[in-house]
Parts: structure tokens; C-alpha cells; sequence
């Protein structure tokens, strides 16, 4: 029979295959390589998302913070003693609600708890112009702590789920960029809005935003994470192992409460105009910081960053103090802003280190807790100090006071955090290296 083939066929079939072969490969590959850059890439959709949700609602949250003074002493006739009540009492709502917040995220999921606290945000943000009295205006505060309380913890610990691990701490300073950018921009654009007064303006505008930020987070896909099979006990709502390092973000925010409460009034006794140029021009700063402290804590570790964040926070309250017009007071403002957008997204990292993925809620609320027993204690003491000395005498001892936290991440938190990570690491080791059990059919 003849050969319908000819004689060379085989040969450029086998070609043929090997080209096809290579072009499959080749292709496959390319899409190994894709798949691994959008592994380690930090702008993802759902990361900008939660990026863009944030900024909105911490915008929102901006408008009020350094305005709520004004309004309450201006509108409903409070003391400057009693000022520090309004984010003592914001603060302490927050600290309440932390540890169940954690918990929520940890236990019924981290979407819908996030979309509920948002929209219990901007329900009770709408209820500031029907307020009469002082009393109301404390309640309200409340109120927005708890709302502000579970939201805060969420995205923090959302941010902890979709950042790279090999880009935690780079992840986590973008992430803070977001209430960098509304701190910069919102106090003055809240003072603007407020105008001579106009304070139902400025009501209805915060309100808008956050309504927005309550919309857009219906559009995050997030990853599902294991829960923890435990029963509910203290621990499912306090991490002990964060405690050193929420300490000394305890440390560092009594000062901050102060200055956060008594900012505009203290800008007003040496003559500036709007006292919200601090708010902006600190929050240059800490944008500044952000953009590389992240890395050198990713690559070299976060004890550099620490002492050099708490030096800085140090000589900028001593600064403020001494100031006595627009370019002393920005000056020391944009030395503060350079501290703290160096702490704190290496605390924030180093707080996601040290726990177990399906740990991070408790753990971020935890560590926000600590936040809030700062902001609102400081705020209720330097109000008390406040009373019976002059504000920069305050700035003058905080700057002092910055040398505690130097101190205690120095000669404590630094060498129990490394400790716990090796600890982590190990346990990630052991998990990836069980072996499976052998199955056999084997009769006895």
C-alpha cells in the first residue's frame, strides 16, 4: 500500500507540537509572572476601594473634630473647662465598643460588620442640627464614638487582609495616608464651610460624605478568612500579645488628645487667624514620613523608625511651645506631623505581626482601644491642666513627656515584639510542613 504521508511528515509534525508546546508554556508563564506581581501589588481595586471609603469618612469625621469646641461654646454656651468632655466622652464610646467591634470582624464577618457601622454612622451623624443643649451634644458624641469605634477597627484590620505580607508596613503607611489627607484637609475646609457660625452648612456637609462612604462600601470583594473555632471568652476580645505595643501608642495620644481639643484655642492666644493651618501643614508631614517610613520598617525592622518618630514628636511639642506667630506654630506643627507619620504605621504593622490572620480584629481593636484611652484621657487632663496653667506651659512638659514611650520601646516592646514574630514565623513553618495523613485499604 502507498504511503499517502510524505517523507518528512513526521518531522514537522513534531515541529509543529513543539512550537505549539512552547507557545502554551510561554503564555503560561506570563501569566505565573502577572499572577505573582498582582500577589505582591498594594494598589489593588479593593485596597483603593477601602482607601477611597476611608478618606471619605474621615473627612466627614474632620469637618467636626476641631469645629465641635467652637459649636459648643459659641452655640450651646459650655466652659473651655468643659470642652474636653465633648472628645473624652467621643473617645470613650469608642473604647467601649473596640473589643466587641473586634470581635464581630473576627466571628460574623468583616463586610458586614463594616457596611452596618457605617450606616449607624451616618444615621447619627444627621441628628447634630437638632441638638439644644450641651448635655445632647455630649450624648451625640457618644453615640459617634461607638459608630466611629467599630468602623476605625474594621478598616484597619481590612487593610491587614489585603495588603502583601512582604509589603505590610509600606501597605500600612499608604493605608494612614487616607486620615492624613482628610486631617490636612479637613479642619480647614470645616472652618470654611462653618463660615461666621453657619454650622448647619457644615452639618449637612459631613453628613453627605459619610452617606457616600456608606455607598461605596458595598463595592468591596474581600477574602474570606477562617474563623476561630474557639467559644467566646476575654480573650475573643482583648489580645494580650499587643499590649506592649499598645502602649505606647497610649503613650504618644495622651498628648495628641490635648492637642486635638485645645489646638484652635491656642492658636487664637498667639494670633493666628485659623488655627486649622496646624492640622494642614502637620499633615504635610506625616505624609511625608508615610511615603517611605513604611518601607524602611519592611526591610529594616521598626526600631530605627520609633526613636526617630518619638525624638521628633519631642522637639516639635517643645516648639509649640515657644511659638509665637503663623511660622513658629507651622513649624512646630510640620516637626509633629514628621513623628507621627513614623509611629504610627509602624506600631499599626507591627500590631499585625504578631497575631494570626484570623486574630486581627481583636488585635486592631485592641491596639485602637489604647488610642482611644489616650486621646480621651489626654483631652480630659490637659483640660483639667489647662485650668490652672497656660497651654504652652502643657506643650512645653509634653515634649518632655515624649521621652517615656523613647524609653519603654527601647528597652522592652522592641525585644518582646521580635520574640513573637519568631514565634509566629515558627508556627507558619510547622502548619506548612504537616504532613498528611496515609490512607490505607489495607484489611487487618
Amino acid at each position: 500500500m502507498r504511503n499517502k504521508f510524505p517523507k518528512n511528515f513526521k518531522i514537522r509534525y513534531n515541529k509543529y507540537i513543539i512550537i505549539f508546546y512552547m507557545h502554551i508554556k510561554f503564555a503560561y508563564l506570563k501569566e505565573e509572572v502577572y499572577l505573582e506581581q498582582n500577589r505582591n501589588s498594594i494598589w489593588t481595586r479593593n485596597f483603593t476601594l477601602l482607601f477611597t471609603v476611608n478618606f471619605i469618612m474621615s473627612l466627614g469625621v474632620q469637618f467636626l473634630q476641631p469645629t465641635m469646641p467652637l459649636y459648643a461654646m459659641g452655640s450651646l454656651g459650655a466652659s473651655q473647662s468643659q470642652v474636653g468632655y465633648l472628645l473624652g466622652a467621643y473617645s470613650f464610646a469608642a473604647l467601649l465598643i473596640r473589643p466587641f467591634a473586634g470581635y464581630a470582624y473576627d466571628y460574623i464577618g468583616r463586610k458586614k460588620t463594616y457596611v452596618i457601622a457605617l450606616a449607624v454612622f451616618t444615621f447619627v451623624t444627621f441628628g447634630y442640627p437638632f441638638l439644644s443643649s450641651f448635655l445632647m451634644l455630649v450624648v451625640l458624641r457618644f453615640l459617634h464614638g461607638i459608630s466611629f469605634g467599630i468602623t476605625s477597627t474594621g478598616g484597619g484590620t481590612i487593610a491587614g487582609d489585603i495588603i502583601p505580607e512582604s509589603r505590610r508596613g509600606e501597605g500600612v503607611g499608604y493605608f494612614g495616608l487616607a486620615n492624613t489627607l482628610s486631617t490636612a484637609l479637613g479642619p480647614a475646609i470645616g472652618i470654611w464651610i462653618m463660615g461666621n457660625n453657619k454650622f448647619s452648612y457644615l452639618f449637612a456637609a459631613s453628613s453627605a460624605l459619610i452617606f457616600m462612604a456608606l455607598v461605596l462600601s458595598n463595592f468591596l470583594r474581600l477574602p474570606t478568612h477562617a474563623k476561630p473555632l474557639k467559644p467566646p471568652t476575654f480573650s475573643s476580645f482583648f489580645e494580650k500579645r499587643v499590649v506592649p505595643i499598645s502602649m505606647l501608642v497610649l503613650l504618644s495620644c495622651i498628648i495628641t488628645g490635648g492637642i486635638l481639643t485645645y489646638i484652635i484655642i491656642f492658636s487664637k492666644e498667639i494670633g493666628v487667624v485659623n488655627g486649622g493651618i496646624y492640622f494642614m501643614v502637620n499633615s504635610v508631614g506625616i505624609m511625608i514620613t508615610r511615603l517611605y517610613a513604611g518601607k524602611i520598617t519592611d526591610r529594616k525592622g521598626p526600631g530605627a523608625v520609633l526613636s526617630f518618630g518619638f525624638l521628633a514628636q519631642a522637639i516639635g511639642y517643645i516648639l509649640l511651645s515657644f511659638s509665637s506667630g503663623l511660622f513658629s506654630f507651622a513649624a512646630a506643627a510640620l516637626v509633629i506631623g514628621i513623628g507621627t507619620g513614623t509611629i504610627f504605621p509602624a506600631l499599626q504593622t507591627m500590631v499585625i505581626n504578631v497575631v494570626e490572620p484570623e486574630c486581627r480584629g481583636v488585635a486592631n481593636s485592641t491596639y485602637f482601644a489604647a488610642i482611644d484611652i489616650g486621646i480621651g484621657g489626654g483631652s480630659i487632663f490637659i483640660g483639667w491642666l489647662a485650668g490652672s496653667m497656660p497651654l504652652h506651659t502643657i506643650f512645653l512638659l509634653s515634649g518632655i513627656f515624649c521621652l517615656v514611650p523613647l524609653a519603654l520601646s527601647k528597652f522592652y516592646v522592641l525585644k518582646d515584639y521580635e520574640n513573637k514574630v519568631l514565634m509566629i514565623k515558627e508556627k507558619k513553618t510547622k502548619i506548612a510542613f504537616v504532613p498528611k495523613p496515609i490512607l490505607c485499604n489495607c484489611k487487618k
